[in-house]
């Protein structure tokens, strides 16, 4: 780790956290890049204006200083000369009890703006939800605002009318200063202008907002009665937010305005509170005044266990207990780079910020701060060791594989107040009396925690040694095995596939009709979920692991949640298979065992059901035995031919895993720290991963890797004792699109051809092209090896495209039937592509008319499909294509019964004990026969 990169995760880093946290929740809160931006600019500037007060007085100081001194000095430099010169005037200062080195504290103020200015810098210029938007006449919040050329050249308006208010602020803050204290500030504006000129326009809103802050509060300064002032601008500024919320703010969420009309009403009454408060500290913990070293030993005791504790302890446990996650990471070798960067980071939330406000603040908040943060610390051992809480398996990036709901029950909520209570009391009872307690107690959590992250790392550090660095050198072994005398099937889910785009895809490659060697597309498909995990279920269970219906199920068999009816449906298709003498060879299903590890026991010790008469009366008529069953080989293949693939093309993978670790790890020990009914607002899904400079191609990659290597992780075998084989595949790839280098469509780092079609600036679009390709280089390799005929093959998706916007540009103008929906149809339009045994011919592609006719002359098969038709077309002809586990058979007859859909949010879908999907009614729609007819859509309690 070099010196850089200690300074920033020390100095920068929790100031980057500071703006990110604002602007995340301000964003999510109006949906409005610009305001998250101009109110984040209020928010720093509130948080940082006890800093700057404190700097002013200091600044102040240094002046009066100054003028005193100022005769004298002028007297000695008029006097004397040369080195005589300098130790008089040494001489001078000692006698005055002045160190040169103060005249730092006249620029304090301005010295405070740097490593504010340097975090906003490095988080805004890289914040990708800036890239494109527009604000008032600023056309990118991600580009310079280019508001008009001269010539060739762009001339931003946003830096010169920052750097006017710039000068105009320092004019009014240096009225009565120095020429050297004015040209000081001079400079500063033209440095500003010089480093933000060609910036993104999003972070020169920002500073431009903060330089009308600084303006409004150098006049403020300059005013009679501050205090009245400030105080009448306060109540001003409350009667603007309780407003707001009936204006402005009336198309946000309700939660966010409830917050801001409360704010408003009790934003008057805080000063008095404070005032209160403050009387009553005075008037307590007054051996705290006395003694100010020992205060000052429990303050920096106290601050040295908050950062060990979130630094060192909790991220060393974590390490520990999943070395292999943190091994071995994007280039990293060892674990402990991320251990070390999270202590210095811990250092600089708990340590070095904490100690600047201490060390300028008056003796009365340093009485406030070693008695806050003995508190804090008591209570986040507390939270960390006796109400951690068990949360599942966890990824390397530190987002929990399991969905979660952060919110205990009343009893453990009240537990968790109470012990945390009882020990905030008992620490203000011995700070009261035996304060000096504190700080031996401090000293010896201090020797018990680095014993603990000491043995942890010990503990690594023998696990990582054992390790084997992962090598790249060798070619791949194939993991995929195919009969050459008996029949094959293929599955590959191709996740968030796009049925719609299928025919522009052909037309911008058109070879692949011919490749496509045999392949039938089903255009009238559908899926029943607009998400993963409930349109999975449906692919490989068949009809009856639908939502709609597992939900059924919930009364029909209420001793299985819906974890057991999810690895039931990803097992119907290799339960059937084994057991009709094929091998069964799967890749990475998506949600396996509703992520509870380890997924491959799910596959390697799952118990086949045998199904027999029974008298039984239940309405389930089957008696139920179990045996072991190991037949069925689980690979892994996300992400694991990812190194491989960019050292065989000579390209570098984004580290976007270690950026991820670097910035959550942290965030995990806070999560750790806080009580437990708090933790939803630190763990927000969506925020720990939106800090990302990267795009999505390492993600990309991960999953395009596997295809692009398909032909190599495949061969064959010839063993008439295995009837067949059955390879299930989830591939990602075109779930995490980006654009692909036409006209082969592959992946790189600079893409100066995106093809031709009206949809190449689509990134699902270019996906699809490029993983099509893919699919046709292995059917080659198929056919080259003697085995495409006697190989049955089904791309099919588990849901259309999202919402339809500006990231899904044509999605909605190649499929929108008009019907009156509070979604898009786009969202379930599934992709369903079945090559069957030794059928050949070109694969027919038509457009769609705007009344959403065929185009061609109605050679496409319009018959009405589901994603969930595909266990019996993989079984089809093969077997009796009976479900293993409900004894039904696979095909149905009137899908139109089945064909409810599911519109729910992803979190009320993934509560892994529950025992159906937690929906509302409002969230069920039908769709029968043609999804093409808007008159065929309609919610399911209108039927």
């Amino acid at each position: 780790m070099t010196i850089g990169n200690i300074f920033y995760n020390v100095i920068i880093f929790p100031l980057t956290q500071l703006l990110e946290f604002c602007y995340q929740f301000i964003y999510e809160a109006t949906n409005k890049e610009g305001v998250a931006v101009i109110a984040l600019s209020f928010v720093v500037t509130l948080c940082t204006l006890p800093l700057y007060m404190v700097a002013e007085k200091w600044s102040e100081k240094e002046r009066d200083v100054q003028k005193i001194l100022k005769p004298g000095i002028d007297r000695i430099k008029k006097a004397f000369k040369g080195d005589e010169q300098y130790m008089i005037l040494n001489t001078f200062y000692k006698q005055n009890h002045y160190n040169p080195i103060m005249a730092l504290r006249s620029s304090l103020s301005i010295l405070i703006q740097i490593p504010f200015f340097i975090a906003a810098y490095h988080y805004l210029s890289e914040l990708g939800t800036l890239k494109g938007y527009s604000f008032l006449f600023i056309k990118d919040f991600g580009s310079p605002d280019a508001t008009f050329h001269i010539g060739t050249f762009a001339v931003n308006i946003l830096p010169i009318a920052m750097t006017v208010i710039n000068c105009v602020s320092g004019a009014v803050y240096s009225k009565g200063h120095s020429i050297k204290e004015k040209v000081q500030i001079y400079v500063f504006a033209a440095i500003f202008l010089i480093v933000l000129y060609n910036s993104p326009a999003g972070l020169v809103v920002y500073w431009t907002m903060n330089n009308i802050l600084s303006l409004v509060k150098n006049i403020f300064y300059k005013i009679k009665n501050p205090k009245k002032v400030l105080y009448i601008i306060l109540c001003i500024f409350a009667l603007g937010c309780i407003l707001s919320t009936f204006t402005v703010l009336s198309d946000v969420k309700n939660s966010f305005r409830k917050a801001v009309f409360a704010f408003g009403l009790v934003l008057p009454f805080i000063p008095f509170a404070v005032i209160k408060a403050a009387k009553i500290i005075d008037n307590h913990f007054v051996l705290l005044d006395k003694d100010t070293k020992v205060r000052d030993r429990i303050f920096y005791l106290s601050a040295l266990l908050l950062a060990l504790l979130s630094g060192f302890v909790i991220p060393s446990m974590l390490i520990q207990s999943e070395p292999g996650n943190y091994c071995f990471v994007d280039g990293y070798k060892s674990p402990f780079i991320f251990l070390f960067t999270t202590l210095f980071q811990a250092i600089g939330f708990f340590i070095l910020w904490p100690s600047i406000f201490y060390a300028l603040f008056s003796c009365k908040i340093k009485k406030i701060f070693s008695v806050l943060f003995s508190i804090l610390i008591f209570g986040a051992i507390l939270n960390t060791f006796v109400f951690g809480g068990s949360y599942g398996p966890i990824y390397p990036e530190l987002i929990f594989m399991q969905p979660q709901v952060f919110t205990p029950s009343i009893k453990n909520i009240l537990i968790n107040a109470f012990v945390l209570l009882c020990s905030a009391l008992v620490l203000i009872l011995i700070l009261e009396k035996k304060y000096k307690f504190i700080a031996s107690i401090n000293i010896i959590l201090l020797l018990s925690m680095s014993v603990i992250g000491i043995k942890n790392c010990i503990i690594t550090q023998s696990d990582y040694k054992r390790m084997k660095e992962p090598s790249f050198e060798n070619e791949l072994e194939p993991i995929f095995h195919l009969s050459k005398t008996g029949k094959n099937v293929i599955v590959i889910m191709q996740d968030r596939c796009f049925s719609p785009f299928i025919p522009y895809v052909f037309d911008e490659i058109p070879d692949l009709s011919e490749k496509f060697d045999g392949f039938k597309w089903y255009p009238n498909t559908i899926s029943m979920g607009k998400l993963t995990m409930i349109g999975t279920p449906g692919i490989f269970g068949g009809y009856d692991y639908t939502p709609y219906r597992m939900n059924e199920r919930a009364v029909e068999e209420p001793e299985k949640t819906l974890q057991d009816k999810h690895a039931e449906a990803l097992l119907t298709l290799p339960a059937l298979f084994s057991q009709n003498g094929y091998k069964v060879q799967v890749a990475n299903l998506p949600y396996e065992n509703y992520l509870e590890q380890p997924e491959s026991g799910m596959y390697t010790n799952f118990r086949l059901l045998e199904l027999e008469d029974s008298s039984d009366t239940r309405k389930n008529p089957y008696t139920i035995k179990y045996k072991n069953h190991n037949v069925i080989q689980h690979n892994h293949v996300l992400a694991t031919y990812s190194d491989y693939w960019y050292a065989k093309h000579g390209m570098e993978k984004d580290p976007y895993i270690s950026t991820q670790i670097f910035r959550n790890f942290i965030w995990f020990s806070f999560f750790k720290m806080v009580p437990p009914v708090l933790r939803g607002g630190i763990y927000h899904r969506d925020y720990w991963l939106s800090y990302n400079k990267w795009d999505d191609s390492a993600r990309f990659v991960d999953n395009y890797s596997v295809i692009d290597y398909l032909p190599e992780l495949t061969d064959f075998y010839d063993d008439n004792s295995a009837k067949g084989t059955l390879v299930l595949l989830d591939n990602e790839a075109t779930h995490e699109p980006i654009i692909l280098q036409a006209p082969e469509y592959e992946y790189s780092k600079n893409v100066t051809n995106a093809g031709n079609s009206i949809l190449k600036d689509n990134t699902e679009f270019s996906t699809m092209c490029g993983i099509f390709k893919r699919y046709t280089e292995f059917f080659d390799y198929l056919k080259q090896n003697g085995v495409y005929d006697n190989t049955r093959i089904i791309v099919v998706s588990d849901h259309g495209m999202y919402d339809s916007g500006d990231n899904h540009k044509g999605a909605t103008k190649v499929f929108k039937t008009g019907a009156s929906l509070p979604f898009s149809e786009v969202n379930f339009a599934a992709t369903l592509m079945v090559k069957d045994f030794d059928t050949h011919g070109i694969m027919q592609v038509e457009h769609l008319n705007a009344d959403n006719t065929l185009s061609g002359k109605g050679k496409l098969d319009m018959t009405f499909m589901t994603n969930a038709d595909t266990p019996y077309l993989a079984a089809k002809g093969l077997f009796e294509e009976k479900h293993p586990f409900t004894g039904k058979y696979l095909n149905v007859s009137d899908k139109n019964k089945y064909s409810i859909l599911n519109n729910s949010k992803a979190q009320s879908t993934r509560i892994r004990h529950d025992k159906a999907f937690s929906v509302s009614a409002s969230e069920w729609f039908t769709v029968h026969d043609n999804i093409f007819n808007k008159d065929n859509w309609s919610r399911l309690d209108s039927q």
